[in-house]
């Protein structure tokens, strides 16, 4: 059967059977005289009297439900109104100083040619119908069980949660009601949605209804209509589509910018495979041809409508979508004035265009960048690639968002909770040598190795992060255990990393992937002195363990009446550090002749300005990351290939880094350099270069910043020991625990 007769065949069948079983009902046989007879007098009273009852009282009760009905449809927007455009005003998305960066516009505003259902394929309509309204030619405009469903829905949660919305329902909605009334959320605006979508459905047919539904809806991109969104996304015409791409657009009427395939592709091939799974399931596929349409590759056609910061645009324009009805978007005339600084945005962009024109030679074609205020946690700059119309860089995936493996980028945080857990100090000595580490259960040791294939025996602490040597940095982790240090990334603003079986001591170096925007939020709070400021997260949204505050991308949303609906004021910063032990770690990462011997001196990574910085570089060099701050900015910087491909020899400073410095030397240009203040409780003392110890005559000393603590000092500093080893002190707080690296024996010897 061609799934262009499946929904009428299937109606045709149902009225057909419905008129056969009415001329196959048996029929009562007359009453005659002699039957007449046999039925007692008083029988036929009670008879006659009760159905004189009944008759009185339907009398009432039709006379009231009549009455009941004209006085309640009599204020109902007439029917035909259906075919009229609703007014609309476009929602506009600025940047921190009002500079317009994107509009979003109503569907009566974008692109739309209207077509008619005959030339729409069969397997588009199959897909709308399976994933919207599967009932669509039975139903008389909605769907009775999906309203009971609903009522007992919302009457379990005392509120308005769910709809059931026929297609008609839907068409009304958006045509027949003002936008006020669209956002209501009452039986009394369902049950007008009701009643005029069943007189519409009386009026106009179901082909009618269904080719201006499929006429109206947006599918996001600017694209209104199914013939819009086909040219829009697969620079074709409507009847052109293929099954696979037909689902594919049928998935994305529900929430456009949550399946928006250039920002969000493994949503998008998500909701696609659900179109599909739906279309077997109501009988329009079969498996074997849904599993072909999955396989199926999907060529994209890059939007052309010229925007400003492209991919932050789409950000916003998703949070949106999330936070509003799609109605209010469209209609509401909303004012969005964003963090976004445009000129900060401009020179991101051009500095990654001068870089990648020296590094695509080592094929080196993508790059992204965050940059974000640490004071107030808000977002001043997101690239999310190279070029967002380029497709051979797959330009329209924002990279700032797509979870790559960061390299070294995590082992700052190794050392801090280190130092948060009063485990070790900068002049811990930390052994760097061959190290073979339990390996998963029935495999192989875990022997990590340093870039350059060089082991330098004790170092300490400083040297060892400074210079991002590996084995150090996985025997601090196998100290400080997995969970602590998750933990820490966590609460500095990292999401995922959620499943902590899946991962080794290799984390460290990068074993897990994270996101840009993530990443550069936590450095910011390492920038702010281990105060984490953001949008609270809401404790619905929130995963356990997780952050409690995000990076900010919104100022102000204020309605076409210059009502305010939100507006972001930064709320009182979240300590999730110690001030101490933030400062131990960017006095570390700010240190050039620490990271000497790795990166050489006056590096890319040190600036005309206290900055303190890390660098990151996946095997195969497939990623190239550099996150660092300065008082006023935290900027992280990836390069790579969003489809994986490695690069030549580019490694964390080499790509990202020089990028990373260019942008931030410009961005802070004319703004005064600021130290990092150290904290009261910071003191500095000599140590034995071996030991970590109290110096010995003639015996060679280190110098460096301890956390002061009463009694003997500093006596309590020293090396910590591998594990085995006693449990450490685990309590949580400001880092008054200490980080003397002091057993609880009073032994010390190098890990």
């Amino acid at each position: 059967m061609g799934l262009a007769t499946v929904a009428h065949q299937r109606a045709s069948t149902i009225r057909r059977r419905w008129a056969v079983a009415r001329r196959q009902a048996p029929q009562a046989p007359p009453l005659g005289p002699g039957g007449l007879l046999g039925v007692g007098l008083s029988a036929l009273v009670g008879a006659a009297s009760l159905l004189a009852t009944l008759y009185f009282i339907g009398r009432i009760g039709l006379f009231v439900g009549v009455n009941a009905y004209v006085w309640y449809t009599r204020t109902l927007p007439p029917v035909a109104a259906a075919v009229e455009r609703s007014v609309f005003k476009t929602t506009s998305i600025y940047d921190r100083n009002g500079r317009l960066l994107y509009e979003i516009w109503d569907p009566t505003g974008g692109r739309r040619t209207v077509v008619p259902l005959r030339e729409m394929p069969p397997h588009l309509i199959a897909a709308t119908l399976a994933t919207e309204d599967a009932e669509f030619y039975h139903n008389p405009g909605f769907d009775l069980k999906a309203i009971v469903r609903a009522l007992f829905q919302n009457a379990r949660r005392q509120g308005i949660v769910s709809g059931g919305s026929t297609i008609t329902q839907q068409l009304v909605r958006n045509t027949l009601f003002s936008p006020a009334e669209r956002f209501e959320t009452s039986y009394s605006r369902k049950l007008k949605e009701v009643i005029l979508a069943y007189q519409l459905n009386q009026r106009y047919s179901k082909d009618e209804i269904l080719e201006r539904y499929l006429n109206e809806i947006y599918f996001g991109n600017l694209a209104y209509g199914v013939e819009a969104a086909a040219q829009t996304y697969f620079d074709k015409h409507v009847q052109e589509l293929t099954l696979a791409e037909a689902t594919f657009l049928a998935g994305l009427p529900q929430a456009p910018a949550v399946y928006d395939p250039f920002a969000n592709p493994r949503a998008a091939r998500q909701r696609q495979q659900d179109v599909l799974g739906l279309m077997v399931r109501h009988g329009f596929l079969s498996p074997e041809e849904a599993g072909e349409a999955e396989r199926a590759e999907l060529r994209f056609r890059q939007p052309t409508r010229p925007l400003k910061a492209p991919h932050f645009s789409m950000f916003v324009r998703s949070l949106l979508e999330r936070r509003y009805p799609a109605d209010r978007l469209y209609h509401g005339g909303l004012e969005v004035h964003t963090t976004l600084d445009l000129d900060l945005q401009e020179e991101a962009e051009r500095t990654i265009r001068e870089h990648l024109g020296q590094l695509r030679p080592l094929n080196a074609n993508n790059a992204a960048l965050v940059a974000i205020d640490p004071p107030t946690g808000e977002i001043l700059a997101m690239v999310g690639s190279a070029d967002f119309w380029d497709d051979r860089i797959l330009g329209q995936v924002n990279m700032a968002l797509a979870e790559r493996q960061p390299g070294s980028t995590l082992k700052p945080f190794t050392y801090l909770t280190a130092f948060r857990l009063g485990l070790a100090s900068p002049a811990t000595v930390i052994v760097d040598e061959p190290t073979a580490f339990p390996g998963a259960p029935g495999g192989p040791p875990y022997r990590p190795q340093n870039p350059d294939g060089r082991f330098r025996g004790p170092v300490t602490v400083r040297s060892a992060l400074g210079n991002s040597l590996n084995v150090p940095a996985v025997k601090m982790l196998q100290r400080v255990g997995l969970p602590a240090m998750i933990e820490t990334v966590h609460r500095f603003g990292v999401t995922g990393l959620d499943e902590p079986e899946r991962y080794g001591l290799s984390l460290t170096l990068g074993g897990g992937a994270v996101r840009l925007l993530d990443l550069t939020y936590a450095y910011a709070v390492l920038a702010n002195e281990g105060i984490q400021v953001g949008e609270p997260v809401q404790s619905g949204q929130q995963r356990y363990g997780q952050r409690e505050r995000r990076p900010v991308a919104i100022r102000r949303v204020v309605d076409g009446g210059g009502q305010v609906l939100e507006e972001y004021r930064s709320p009182e910063g979240l300590p999730v550090a110690g001030r101490d032990v933030v400062w131990l770690i960017t006095d570390i990462l700010a240190d050039d002749a620490a990271r000497a011997e790795t990166y050489g001196r006056n590096s890319a990574l040190k600036l005309s300005r206290p900055a303190a910085a890390k660098t990151g570089t996946t095997d195969n060099f497939e990623d190239s990351w550099t996150i660092g701050y300065t008082p006023d900015l935290a900027v992280g910087v990836w390069v790579g290939n969003a489809a994986n491909e490695p690069m030549r020899e580019v490694s964390g400073v080499a790509g990202a880094g020089l990028i990373w410095r260019d942008y931030l030397e410009r961005a802070l240009r004319g703004r005064p350099g600021r130290d990092f203040r150290r904290p009261p409780d910071i003191v500095r003392a000599s140590v034995d270069a071996r030991t970590g110890q109290h110096p010995i005559p003639g015996q060679p000393t280190i110098t460096d910043w301890f956390l002061e603590r009463p009694g003997p000092f500093p006596s309590a500093v020293g090396p910590v020991t591998p594990t085995p080893s006693p449990t450490p002190n685990t309590r949580r707080g400001d880092g008054a625990t200490g980080a003397t690296g002091r057993r609880d024996d009073g032994v010390t010897s190098p890990i």
